[in-house]
């Protein structure tokens, strides 16, 4: 619980003339490349500056990005970011995102390290879905190529009690956005099928949650104890967010596979699917760096 006082002395920071005036720039730029010019805030204080982005995020009712140099920057600031936002009631701190940049080298087979395409794919989601009031990233998340806001929106699953579900088609989902399938749920990132249950462990979740259907209507969520198998408490909905931002896909390993052997591969998809096994095409190390190769014409938004 924030102090009432604590609020209102953080407040007066938005009656100085040099935060109106800021606050006034940004609610007054325009969209476009051209925007009506630089605003520049100086003198302050690395805290200074969180709280004065915190109240500025407000004071101008849009999305903020801030680019800053790299991820360790970008850790503290988000820290500091969602700790204002908190104290002066700005906006909620779950809408402080996160967006790191990759700790590898483009063609360099390797993969990015599993937590930073976990943060990365989670924060992609809350921005494609407008959960994101203020993003940080350093200065190279922001020139790698991304696909289009729809194709990230797509990747998260809301699961809501009294929903329909297909439970072989979300599983596959699963799959494909990098969980990984278990007999028995017991670590985060994994799930299990069993006839008409589900279990499955998000990341950001304390505990797996079990997901019972009957036919296709989503009869109950619980959560459980990993360790036991014991389920716990009922809930009404759950986020499944992806661990990758680059799903497992036989079309994507496809044109990777075109766009580097040099042939090209199109038609129905049982042909793609039988030209992919017949080659013997499957993710590398790396390969999700080659991804953008596979939709290269895709038009952005």
């Amino acid at each position: 619980m924030v102090l009432p006082f604590v609020r209102e002395l953080l407040a007066d920071v938005e009656q100085t003339p040099a935060f109106a005036r800021a606050a006034a720039a940004l609610r007054n730029t325009p969209g476009g490349p051209n925007g009506a010019g630089r605003t520049r805030l100086a003198g302050l204080t690395p805290a200074a500056k969180a709280l004065h982005l915190a109240l500025l995020q407000r004071a101008s009712a849009k999305p903020l990005l801030i680019v800053v140099a790299d991820n360790r920057a970008a850790e503290e600031l988000t820290a500091a970011l969602a700790a204002f936002c908190e104290l002066t009631g700005a906006a909620s701190p779950e809408l402080v995102v996160h967006l790191p940049a990759i700790d590898v080298l483009p063609y360099e087979n390797l993969s990015p390290h599993p937590e930073i395409q976990e943060k990365r794919a989670s924060a992609l989601v809350k921005i494609a879905g407008g959960a994101a009031a203020i993003v940080v990233a350093p200065i190279v998340a922001t020139a790698m190529r991304l696909r289009r806001s729809d194709f990230y929106a797509g990747l998260g699953r809301t699961i809501r009690k009294g929903g329909l579900v297909d439970i072989e088609e979300l599983a596959r989902h699963l799959s494909a956005a990098g969980y990984t399938r278990t007999d028995v749920v017991e670590m985060a990132g994994e799930y299990a099928v069993r006839g008409g249950i589900l279990d499955v462990f998000p990341p950001e979740h304390e505990r797996p949650v079990r997901i019972e259907t009957f036919g296709d209507e989503v009869e109950s969520l619980r959560a459980f104890d990993a360790g036991t198998q014991r389920s716990s408490n009922a809930i009404d909905h759950i986020e499944l967010l992806p661990l990758t931002e680059t799903p497992v896909d036989e079309q994507v390993l496809a044109a990777i596979s075109a766009r580097l052997s040099g042939m090209r591969v199109a038609g129905p998809e049982e042909i793609v699917e039988r030209a992919v096994a017949e080659a013997g095409v499957s993710a590398f190390p790396g390969w999700e760096l080659y991804a953008p190769l596979a939709y290269a014409g895709e038009q952005q938004s």
